[in-house]
């Protein structure tokens, strides 16, 4: 089975309470789960980063579907790619919400994060990828 990888990045339409985040990710990954899709989700100030990894066609469909949703705007696919192995293999959707805080114990981060917007990640995929997996351990809820 081919694993394909895809980030996309994307602004808030409305505000975004803890209690929408959780409720979102609950969601999330009941779907995720069915559809053998695994993942993180950062979201910064309105701002999110998602990576969604796994079959090709599950991935695929659930982007266009995600890409209807409402609740964001300017979605800007940064990439897709095939992958040999999944990077968030434990989670049907790990995720974190970034503050000046968390931003501060990441060396190199500081910057790349203080005001996000998604064409900044147009031209910088590899560190977008990278910032994702320095995530992956730090779950948020």
């Amino acid at each position: 089975m081919a694993l394909e990888c895809l980030v996309y990045v994307s602004l808030a339409t409305i505000e975004m309470s803890d209690d929408h985040l959780r409720e979102m990710l609950r969601k999330a990954r009941e779907n995720n789960t069915k559809l053998d899709i695994t993942g993180m989700l950062l979201f910064r100030d309105g701002f999110f980063m998602q990576a969604l990894e796994g079959p090709k066609d599950k991935v695929d469909a659930l982007y266009e579907k995600i890409a209807k949703d409402s609740r964001h705007k300017d979605l800007i696919l940064v990439y897709n790619k095939a992958i040999a192995n999944r990077s968030f293999a434990d989670w049907t959707m790990g995720f974190n919400k970034i503050d000046d805080k968390t931003l501060e114990c990441i060396d190199g981060f500081c910057d790349f994060m203080q005001k996000p917007t998604p064409d900044f990640f147009m031209t910088r995929a590899s560190e977008a990828e990278a910032l994702l997996n320095e995530f992956k351990h730090q779950i948020f809820f």
